[in-house]
């Protein structure tokens, strides 16, 4: 969910190229358009989602070709679904079905988004209270995403600055992760019902809130409220670490999750995709 746009994307496999025809089939013409440098249209929501997440298929299946098995998986909100196949929950196809309708639904919503560093979660709470703007992503312990309408993540970045934060605007189309997204939500919610759900068969640690899940139906409860929930990374890297892992790869390209992860303070080990395929299982 914190991945940058590809700039390649692997066709090689039948299971990329069955969900880059249904892509196509949805009027999202993926793999030309990175042939056609058209960052501007892969990052548009309704591409980016579904283009991230075969991302993330591809790097997760060079991963294991090289020899390492994941043991826990956990996504930043788009990449949930990634781990969710990874995990063996959803299989790639349905999965894919939702991230398409998720990226359709979520784009064109108003609003932006922000971080706010050096402030804790509570400090950022506290700031958000009496505007249209809410703590979206919990990143790590001085680190807060807000989303909400346009002027009042502005205004949020203000009062943060007031009280010796930083702001840093992001470069999204929409505000994520906040009450915004209730009308995409209610819309998504028939599919992640209707959808078939597996026991995972390794570990899985939930972005809502940070919670080791093992059941299909709270796996599925979670999922429906997701994309208006905050993201609680700091609690899933928390989880992460209380249940023994010691390396954590950022499955995708990109190294945001590698950074904010080695800035938890965890003593997890944490290496990009790249890092990992150049290191010795």
């Amino acid at each position: 969910g914190q991945g940058r746009i590809p700039d390649r994307l692997s066709t090689e496999s039948d299971l990329s190229a069955r969900l880059l025809d249904r892509a196509e089939k949805a009027g999202l013409s993926l793999a030309r358009w990175i042939e056609q440098g058209r960052t501007d249209r892969l990052a548009m929501t309704d591409a980016a989602q579904p283009l991230l997440f075969l991302e993330s298929l591809d790097q997760a299946a060079r991963l294991r070709a090289a020899g390492w098995k994941p043991i826990w998986t956990a996504g930043h909100s788009l990449g949930e679904y990634a781990a969710l196949v990874e995990a063996g929950v959803l299989d790639a196809a349905s999965a894919m079905e939702i991230v398409l309708a998720r990226g359709r639904l979520m784009q064109g919503i108003p609003g932006s988004m922000a971080a706010i560093l050096k402030l804790d979660w509570d400090t950022v709470s506290s700031l958000c209270e009496g505007l249209d703007v809410v703590p979206a992503n919990h990143n790590g312990p001085r680190q807060v995403v807000v989303s909400g309408s346009a002027t009042a993540v502005q205004q949020a970045v203000l009062r943060a600055e007031q009280r010796g934060g930083r702001g840093i605007p992001l470069a999204v189309s929409g505000p994520f992760h906040s009450p915004h997204m209730a009308p995409a939500q209610a819309a998504l919610a028939p599919l992640l019902q209707r959808l078939e759900y597996a026991p995972p068969r390794i570990g899985f640690v939930s972005s809502t809130d940070g919670e080791a899940v093992f059941s299909p139906d709270e796996i599925r409860r979670r999922l429906l409220h997701q994309i208006t929930s905050p993201v609680r990374w700091a609690d899933v890297l928390g989880t992460l670490k209380e249940r023994g892992v010691t390396k954590a790869i950022e499955v995708g390209q990109g190294s945001i999750l590698t950074e904010i992860g080695r800035r938890s303070g965890t003593a997890i080990q944490f290496l990009t995709s790249e890092e990992a395929l150049h290191e010795k299982v």
